[in-house]
């Protein structure tokens, strides 16, 4: 069914989703290349990397803010990362600083909340958002091993 799918997710809607939930066109060109992985198992090809953005696409859909948060707390690690001398030694604590608070902040705009506010303590949010990282996870395997298993 996914493999079906796969076929009708065109170009369009893929630039679509991901250029709208705000990523960079060089992360969007980066995606394109997984687009076009395939398997082959016995005499099947199969489109895994379509399944596997498909699954993301969804993800980027129903978290817009929390994949954009942690996208900006990429970028953020990314320019430390590029400061003479101090830059390759700061990036790894700007890359979990950005992304932890990015990821907080955009998970509480996704329920409605104030980035800055809100009842939720630091390590109920970040179990959250773990849950929701791991759903993805589990949501890719899960269309993977569908695809692979039914034939």
């Amino acid at each position: 069914m996914l493999e079906s799918k796969a076929e009708y997710f065109g170009g369009p809607e893929f630039d679509a989703t991901f250029t709208v939930a705000g990523l960079p066109p060089e992360v969007v060109l980066r995606l394109k290349e997984l687009w076009e992985t395939t398997c082959r198992i016995g005499a099947k090809m199969f489109r895994v990397g379509k399944v596997i953005l498909m699954e993301l696409a969804r993800f980027v859909r129903e978290n817009p803010n929390l994949s954009v948060g942690v996208a900006l707390g990429a970028g953020v690690a990314a320019l430390v990362a590029l400061v003479p001398v101090l830059g390759p030694f700061l990036a790894p604590l700007a890359a979990l600083l950005g992304v932890a608070i990015g990821s907080v902040a955009g998970s509480r705009l996704d329920r409605g909340e104030a980035a800055s506010e809100g009842t939720v303590g630091m390590t109920q949010e970040a179990i959250i958002i773990a849950r929701k990282f791991f759903e993805l996870f589990a949501a890719i395997f899960s269309a993977v091993a569908s695809e692979i298993c039914t034939e």
